[in-house]
């Protein structure tokens, strides 16, 4: 709908919403009768608080935020992984001879040391990031590999 030319831009906008709420285009709105919530990111000095509404808005968000979000889904990954070929190693291990425990046993470790080298990927992606972060706050723990190790064996 294009604004009359004889027409202020406010009073056409004023005329759009008058017609939409008289067609109860307003009426079933989520969150309604409830107070809006607060947009206020208490990290970010006023004058970047308008910056950051308007990269929110858009669907869009901060490129550090982006990798913290991809190197938590990456961990997530890799322990899932690495608990899943434990738990085969685990099961197999119970009724497997003496010969084929020796080879199990390999497997396993061919798993641990793959996990160890994507573990040493995340760690390098986690500093990385460390360097991004606008607050140590906001800092990763790097991974530790025997806790690892430890956390799935206890999981089993």
């Amino acid at each position: 709908m294009r604004k009359p030319e004889d027409q202020t831009w406010e009073s056409w906008v004023e005329e759009l919403i008058r017609e939409a709420q008289d067609q109860g285009l307003f009426d079933n709105l989520p969150g309604k009768g409830k107070p809006l919530p607060s947009r206020r990111n208490p990290f970010l000095p006023e004058e970047k608080q308008m910056a950051f509404d308007l990269i929110q808005d858009s669907g869009h968000t901060l490129p550090w935020i982006a990798d913290g979000q991809d190197i938590e889904r990456r961990i997530q990954a890799a322990r899932a992984r690495v608990r899943e070929h434990y738990r085969w190693y685990s099961r197999r291990l119970q009724e497997a001879s003496a010969e084929e425990r020796s080879a199990l046993d390999e497997v396993w470790r061919g798993h641990w040391r793959a996990f160890e080298q994507e573990v040493a990927a995340i760690n390098r992606l986690i500093d990385d990031y460390n360097l991004k972060v606008p607050s140590v706050q906001l800092h990763k723990f790097r991974l530790i590999l025997a806790e690892e190790l430890r956390r799935v064996q206890e999981e089993g």
